[in-house]
């Protein structure tokens, strides 16, 4: 077990830690709201346990980070949390394959960064996992977007979240979350500045796999999971709808997907395979 801290872009201290073997391809994992680092552990002793050199790290103010204001949002997080890891962790390993996996915000910071840098994202990963993460399709249907509205509105003005047994263990950005809600409710997937996410992503060749979980209707419904890969450019994007239907032991959750039991034998199987293989090939599979 290896632990680094480093200086995020705008300053803030990330805690990164690393588990695994000492050679062969490396992961990098990020979680999603209201959930820190821990919430990654059973993908990461999954990974480590298969050989791969596994990263763990939180984003501002969750995990073992120092506690942070609440003025940022997934825009924040990818440019500076997102930028900062990537960079520090490629420099650790010296260079070797490094494959980055974000379960739902994390996945879509993730994917805000390969957007915004293309050529970055090129260069130094062999491939992304998307795991439960969308920005688009939350509030597809009328029920779904009288939830998002009535949460929006419950937001309000508020700068922190709080953690609860409904939506996860650790508080959460008020900015943050008033964001991922508004993407939602509009349909539209665009920066501050007007960058339309989506759009942009067919600029990022990059190997793909985005897994959505069968019994996630809410939070991340596949269609916006499949959406959000496809908009990537390259010609290797995997999309993986885990659910009975598809052959999986169960129609998974928004958080199963991730620490459920079941996952461990039915879905992290798929996702080393997957990460093992453009690791081999240099991140090349298949690139247009």
């Amino acid at each position: 077990m290896k632990e680094i801290r480093i200086r995020a872009g705008d300053g803030h201290t990330l805690v990164l830690v690393r588990s695994g073997c000492a050679q062969g391809p490396v992961v990098a994992i990020t979680h999603g709201t209201f959930s820190g680092p821990a919430s990654c552990d059973r993908l990461g002793a999954y990974l480590a346990a298969q050989g791969f050199g596994t990263w763990l790290f939180g984003w501002r103010g969750h995990g073992r980070n120092p506690a942070c204001g609440h003025g940022h949002d997934l825009e924040a997080v990818a440019k500076h949390d997102i930028a900062s890891a990537v960079e520090a962790i490629r420099s650790e390993e010296r260079g070797r394959p490094l494959t980055l996996i974000g379960h739902s915000g994390g996945g879509i910071a993730a994917a805000i960064w390969a957007a915004r840098n293309p050529d970055v994202a090129r260069d130094h990963l062999a491939g992304v996992v998307l795991l439960a993460a969308q920005a688009t399709h939350a509030a597809a249907t009328p029920l779904a977007w009288a939830r998002i509205r009535g949460y929006l509105a419950w937001i309000g003005r508020r700068n922190w979240l709080a953690a609860n047994r409904m939506v996860g263990p650790e508080a959460e950005s008020g900015q943050l979350m008033r964001q991922w809600c508004q993407w939602n409710l509009q349909r539209q997937f665009v920066g501050h500045d007007g960058m339309n996410y989506l759009h942009a992503l067919s600029q990022v060749r990059i190997p793909v796999l985005a897994l959505a979980g069968a019994g996630d209707r809410l939070i991340a419904p596949w269609q916006g999971c499949e959406a959000l890969a496809s908009a990537f450019g390259g010609a290797d994007v995997e999309f993986v709808l885990c659910g009975k239907a598809t052959g999986f032991v169960e129609d998974y959750s928004h958080s199963r997907l991730l620490m459920a039991g079941n996952a461990q034998s039915d879905v992290f199987p798929r996702i080393a395979q997957w990460i093992r293989l453009r690791a081999e090939q240099g991140g090349q599979a298949l690139v247009s």
